[in-house]
C-alpha cells in the first residue's frame, strides 16, 4: 500500500494507492465503468459499482471511492468536507476532466487553492513513447499551455525517476516523442487553480520500476505477464 504524505497528513481522510489483492483495499469501495471520458460523477447511495459510466467520483460520504488504472494518473483530491478519485488517461485529461473535478469542489464552496490532491503511480516518461501525431494534435489543441514554459514531451528518451527493476523500452517509431503524463496533469491542474505546494506526484514509473505494479504498455511488450490493476481509493472517515 502506497501513500501520499500530505494527504496522510489529512484529518478525517484515509487512502491509498494499491493492488486488487492488498489486504488494506477497503472491500466496499465504488468505482465508475471507466470509458476515457471527462465525466466526474457524485456518488449516490444504490449505486451499482462498475455500472456506472464515468471517469472520476466525487463525494462527501463516508463511502470509499476509487479508480483503476494501469498507466494511466490516479488523482485522489481532498477538499473541505469533500473528496474525489479521478482516472487520469491522456484522452480524459485532453478533455477536461481535471477541471471538471476542480469545478465540483468549488460548486460546493470550496477554492481550489485549498485543495490537496496526490498522484500515484504511473508510466513516467522514461517508458511511454508516443507518436509524432500525438503530438502534433496535442500541440494544435492545447499548446497555449506551455507556450512560454515546457512542454510535457521531450524528443530524446530521459532516465528514469527510480533505479529501474524492468529494462524501459526501445524506440518503437520513428519521429516519436516521450510523454510526461504526470507533468501533463500537473499543468492541467495548475489551470484549474491548484496550488503546486498541495499537489504530490509519485514518481514510481509502472512499467519499470517494479513488476508488481499494473502497467498496460508493459504487458503489451510482455505478453506473458498476467494481467492485474492499482486502486486508487480515498474516503472520509468522519
Amino acid at each position: 500500500m502506497h501513500k501520499a504524505h500530505h494527504l496522510d497528513a489529512l484529518a478525517g481522510v484515509d487512502h491509498g494507492f494499491c493492488s486488487i489483492d492488498d489486504p488494506l483495499l477497503p472491500q466496499d469501495v465504488f468505482i465508475c465503468k471507466q470509458v476515457h471520458s471527462a465525466s466526474v460523477i457524485e456518488w449516490e447511495a444504490g449505486q451499482v459499482a462498475n455500472t456506472v459510466e464515468a471517469d472520476g467520483v466525487f463525494t462527501r460520504s463516508r463511502q470509499p471511492i476509487a479508480v483503476i488504472t494501469a498507466d494511466c494518473l490516479p488523482i485522489l483530491i481532498a477538499g473541505g468536507d469533500r473528496v474525489a478519485a479521478i482516472h487520469g488517461g491522456w484522452k480524459g485529461l485532453q478533455r477536461g476532466i481535471i477541471g471538471n473535478a476542480v469545478q465540483l469542489f468549488i460548486d460546493k464552496g470550496i477554492a481550489a487553492e485549498q485543495l490537496r490532491v496526490a498522484i500515484g503511480p504511473s508510466i513516467k516518461p522514461c517508458c511511454y513513447e508516443v507518436s509524432a501525431t500525438f503530438i502534433a494534435e496535442l500541440q494544435t489543441d492545447q499548446g497555449h499551455m506551455w507556450q512560454h514554459g515546457q512542454a510535457p514531451w521531450s524528443v530524446e528518451q530521459p532516465a528514469p525517476l527510480q533505479p529501474p527493476f524492468i529494462t524501459p523500452p526501445h524506440a518503437r517509431q520513428t519521429g516519436s516523442a516521450w510523454f510526461d503524463l504526470s507533468g501533463y496533469g500537473l499543468l492541467l491542474l495548475h489551470a484549474a487553480g491548484v496550488k503546486r505546494e498541495y499537489i504530490e506526484v509519485s514518481d514510481v514509473c509502472t512499467y519499470c520500476t517494479s513488476p508488481t505494479f499494473a502497467s498496460y504498455r508493459r504487458r503489451t511488450h510482455h505478453p506473458e505477464e498476467p494481467k492485474t490493476l492499482i486502486y486508487s481509493w480515498i474516503a472520509r472517515t468522519n
